[in-house]
């Protein structure tokens, strides 16, 4: 098992992968392709010129509605 991830890459996501990165998305994650909202950072995992993972970060969302009403958070709380 030693040494089979010394080619595993992380790198960002380029601009003119955002398609296909959004294609695997809504093909094999649970919750499918999500939009962008705020910023967000993508990055692809990649074995040689094979992905093998992605990854995206998001910032927290200030105010989230439904969030806030299940942890019992009113206005003046947030």
């Amino acid at each position: 098992m030693e040494g089979e991830f010394d080619a595993l890459r992380v790198r960002p996501m380029e601009r003119g992968e955002e398609a296909r990165y959004r294609e695997l998305m809504a093909q094999h994650h649970y919750l499918g392709d999500l939009a962008k909202i705020g910023h967000t950072l993508w990055y692809v995992a990649s074995c040689g010129e094979e992905w093998a993972a992605l990854l995206s970060f998001s910032a927290a969302a200030w105010k989230g509605k439904a969030r806030d009403r299940w942890i019992g958070r009113d206005f003046r709380h947030q």
